[in-house]
């Protein structure tokens, strides 16, 4: 059962996704607007629950709008969700920034493969600063998870012969990784290993390849995250134990 703010989360989403689809693209940049205050008003009843939903409407506004080649409604996307991961940093929202770099992710994978460089040059930004922040409040899937974004997104930019865009990644990468390593937090060889593993599991199950990384073997490394609760458990159990 969703709560009432989950409910309007879902509800503006599918609102935003419908304006995308028609090509409206004022109506859906007001979803996104109206997503974002949204997203402010949880932050201050401190509902982290409810703003993992406000990021999954983001991620699948900004999705659909990649599909259709509408390069300010993926952007404005991205920005929100980089507006919103913010102060999920300061307030230790584990969970939702989580949520957020996923979000950042898919936007910024299928904007790579669709050479939109302005909303792939900023989930590259947004990744850099949700990993950053990400080490500096030690958490740990979120450190790895972002490492392992930025470097899909590096891959399919190299792909698409990108090469500005697929650097910009690999430093954003690098950054994170040597601010781990120098605050003796997640070593460079676990997150190296990360993309392996999950490749491994989820190569086991069939109803899971969209979750197949970038660049590890997977025949469809860009569908959107179906499977919402994956590694979910492993993200409460960060959050349960995250320095106060």
């Amino acid at each position: 059962m969703f709560s009432l703010n989950e409910q309007k989360a879902i509800e503006l989403g599918e609102s935003g996704e419908k304006a995308v689809r028609e090509q409206n693209e004022y109506d859906a940049l007001q979803y996104i607007e109206y997503l974002r205050e949204l997203g402010k008003e949880l932050f201050n009843g401190d509902f982290e629950t409810d703003l993992k939903r406000v990021a999954i409407s983001l991620r699948n506004i900004g999705n659909r709008a990649v599909q259709k080649q509408m390069e300010t409604v993926a952007s404005n996307a991205v920005e929100v969700i980089g507006t919103l991961a913010d102060p999920s940093i300061e307030k230790n929202f584990s969970n939702a920034l989580w949520s957020f770099s996923k979000a950042a992710q898919e936007i910024g994978k299928g904007a790579s493969q669709a050479a939109m460089l302005e909303s792939a040059g900023k989930a590259v930004k947004v990744l850099d600063m949700i990993g950053t922040g990400a080490v500096e409040k030690r958490m740990e899937v979120v450190t790895l998870w972002t490492t392992m974004s930025l470097e899909e997104i590096a891959y399919l930019a190299g792909q698409k012969q990108l090469e500005d865009l697929s650097n910009a990644a690999k430093d954003a990468r690098e950054g994170i990784i040597k601010a781990s390593e120098e605050a003796g937090f997640v070593p460079r060889e676990q997150i190296e290993k990360y993309p392996q593993l999950i490749s491994q599991t989820v190569s086991q199950f069939s109803d899971m390849q969209n979750l197949q990384p970038a660049g590890y073997g997977g025949n469809r490394p860009n569908e959107e995250f179906t499977e919402e609760e994956f590694f979910e458990e492993e993200a409460e159990e960060e959050g349960e134990g995250k320095e106060e």
